[in-house]
């Protein structure tokens, strides 16, 4: 099982690697995790660091896996690395929002949990999505706007 699986910010990411490690035994990986992992125990603030040492480390080290769930923001993979992993044979699974959902996301997040502000990249990440999809480096596409559990279900049916 290889696949790799691209969300934007506020796209549930975190709360289905979580519900996942629950109720699943899928070999799963995330990159923030990762960030930290390879930083001392310490997430990266640094985005130059963090972009062109650590995720350069951490792309190498999950290409070359034969068993991987690797969930990742949009800002991590080139579309270059893309085209290797699916050369590897790794399936691309992208969480779908849209940028309105994201912004009620986002809104939420600041007002009621105290976030930081993600307004000014989500633009950006949606365009990288559409970009991924318009290029077919996309083998399924998952609508985040579904519950977490219908998330995984469909999920873990792909991978089967």
């Amino acid at each position: 099982m290889k696949a790799i699986v691209i969300g934007t910010s506020l796209s549930g990411k975190t709360t289905l690697i979580r519900y996942l490690r629950r109720t699943s035994n899928l070999p799963l990986l995330e990159v923030d995790e990762e960030l930290t992992r390879l930083n001392n125990g310490i997430y990266p603030i640094d985005d130059e660091y963090k972009h062109t040492v650590l995720a350069p480390q951490i792309i190498k080290n999950i290409l070359s896996r034969d068993n991987v769930v690797f969930f990742s923001n949009t800002d991590y993979f080139t579309f270059e690395d893309i085209k290797v992993a699916r050369y590897n044979n790794f399936q691309i699974i992208q969480l779908s929002l849209d940028l309105k959902e994201l912004q009620n996301r986002n809104k939420s997040r600041v007002e009621k949990d105290g976030y930081s502000d993600l307004s000014q990249w989500l633009e950006g990440m949606v365009n990288y999505q559409i970009q991924l999809k318009k290029a077919w480096l996309v083998d399924k596409v998952i609508d985040a706007n579904q519950s977490t559990e219908d998330i995984a279900k469909e999920l873990i049916e792909y991978l089967s």
